[in-house]
């Protein structure tokens, strides 16, 4: 049957998975289907790469769930929805004040503003749900409130354009939501570089789907990584959830950022987790006085130590300028120099600690933490003699298609497979190989071609084409023609001509936009 081969076949499959044949609103990124090659390779559990980030890579796993269990006294009603299953905490944030149990409104202002101060009011929160995996009997993303939530940030800073670090991303995000599809309750999803991304969520099938599609097909990058702010909306949208209490945060990223673990450790509380892959060997390196002033500014125990000998030290310097004694002048100064010396020695301590983290505190918050080094195209692009196989049966499908009958499906086919073979031939080194790959590259050129040339007159298929049709091709298409000229140019404006020819004059259509 037609396409059943091409259809079925894993590369095609993943171009429909990845919203990369149809419905598409932008033009697609150069080199895109280089995520196919690199979530083929993390989909292998045997390979040395996906080894590397396994850790990180599951959720719920079944011992962590077994001692959860057994650790807690409160068991969930299950007949009960969750929205409805929550259990009062002392305050975390200043800002859960509107969260407060009305009736403490009624304690004494003094009281009250005391309890404030020291965070122990109490508030309403969502109680975090017993995690079960699913088990084995659906292959379907079927969400509900006792599956694992996840919460995933994705980095569009410009350095992820550097060594497919932004195609790594993607396909680590992609494996990692079809590996636990089974276990995954609500998903969300942001990026962020220098601002945020709007917030992606995926509750069923279908919004999962568009959640993949989205994760795919982004293409701007920004300069700067603000992965602490990214950190603290993640958090906060997590606590005002209730469909997302107890949800874990999967982090992605090829930065070294500095982050105010203190201040991350509030907003997370204790049902907040942290996993993080980091592409790249990124560091930070900060100078003396900055780090002096971390010293000071910090809330652990030896830094609030530091900020009280700093305070002794200021109101010794100012009873020695009001001392009228010598032998008072003479006892202040001797103290003065043993808490200089005390702070000096502290601060030295503190800023040792702060140089060894700076930059890599990261690594303190997350739960799982791994590095993996920059993927080399060498290493993920140059394929065995039985994947080039491969993409010479998809060719020979693609033929046979285009002689019983082309249509815009058959043109997707071709376009998409000659922008792959473009993109492994940029980084083919072995000189067999490439020729192989060039003789794949010119036969798909050769066909495109004599589509240019034969138009609806060879191809009656072609009359059928809708303008969304040429819209997709048109986002799809990046390929140059050696005849010189752009090849996509010649293709979409020859389906331009033939679809003037098919539609009412009334009808307009603005090329290069869906109407």
């Amino acid at each position: 049957m037609k396409h059943d081969v091409l259809k079925h076949s894993s590369f095609f499959q993943h171009m429909e998975e990845f919203g990369y044949m149809r419905d598409i609103t932008e033009l697609l990124p150069e080199d895109f289907t280089a995520v196919f090659e690199i979530a083929r390779v993390l989909e292998d559990p045997n390979a040395p790469l996906f080894k590397a980030i396994e850790p990180a890579m599951t959720v719920a796993p079944q011992a962590a769930v077994e001692k959860r269990l057994n650790d807690r006294e409160w068991q969930p009603n299950r007949n009960v929805s969750h929205g409805e299953e929550y259990e009062a905490a002392l305050m975390q944030s200043y800002t859960d004040l509107k969260r407060i149990f009305p009736h403490q409104y009624l304690l004494p202002e003094e009281v009250f503003m005391e309890r404030y101060a020291r965070r122990s009011l109490w508030i309403n929160i969502p109680r975090s749900p017993m995690i079960v995996p699913f088990g084995n009997s659906s292959s379907e993303y079927s969400p509900n409130n006792f599956k694992q939530k996840v919460y995933l940030l994705l980095d569009t800073s410009t350095s992820m354009a550097s060594h497919h670090r932004f195609q790594m991303a993607k396909a680590v995000a992609y494996v990692f939501l079809k590996r636990n599809l089974k276990e995954l309750g609500h998903i969300y999803l942001r990026t962020f570089d220098t601002d945020l991304g709007p917030l992606q969520t995926a509750i069923d099938a279908p919004s999962l789907q568009n959640l993949l599609h989205y994760v795919m097909r982004l293409t701007k990058l920004g300069n700067g990584t603000v992965l602490e702010r990214a950190i603290l909306q993640a958090a906060a949208d997590i606590r005002v959830s209730a469909a997302l209490s107890g949800a874990e945060m999967l982090i992605v990223t090829d930065g070294a950022a500095h982050l105010d673990v203190d201040k991350i450790r509030e907003a997370l509380g204790g049902g907040i987790r942290i996993n993080t892959i980091k592409i790249g060997d990124a560091v930070l390196y900060p100078d003396e006085k900055l780090l002096s002033d971390l010293a000071s500014r910090g809330a652990t125990p030896r830094q609030r130590d530091l900020k009280k000998l700093e305070e002794e030290i200021g109101t010794m310097q100012r009873q020695l300028t009001s001392a009228g004694f010598e032998r008072e002048k003479g006892r202040l100064k001797s103290h003065l120099q043993t808490l200089t010396q005390r702070a000096a020695t502290l601060r030295g301590e503190i800023v040792e600690g702060l140089r060894q983290w700076y930059g890599r505190e990261i690594e303190q918050l997350s739960r799982v933490f791994v590095n993996i080094n920059d993927i080399s195209a060498d290493s993920l692009f140059v394929l065995q003699q039985s994947e080039i196989d491969e993409i010479r049966q998809l060719l020979a499908e693609v033929e046979q298609d285009f002689s019983e009958g082309m249509d815009a499906d058959s043109l997707r086919e071709a376009a998409l497979l000659y922008e792959h073979v473009q993109m492994l031939l940029k980084s083919a080194t072995d000189n067999a190989q490439r020729a192989q790959l060039q003789a794949l590259a010119q036969r798909l050129n050769e066909l495109l071609h004599d589509v240019v040339k034969g138009g609806e007159h060879k191809h009656a298929g072609l009359r059928n084409i809708t303008r969304d049709d040429i819209h997709d091709l048109q986002m799809i298409l990046h390929m140059q023609s050696k005849q010189g000229g752009s090849l996509a140019d010649l293709l979409l404006l020859m389906l331009r001509q033939i679809l003037k020819r098919f539609f009412s004059p009334k009808q307009k259509f603005r090329f290069g936009k869906k109407t």
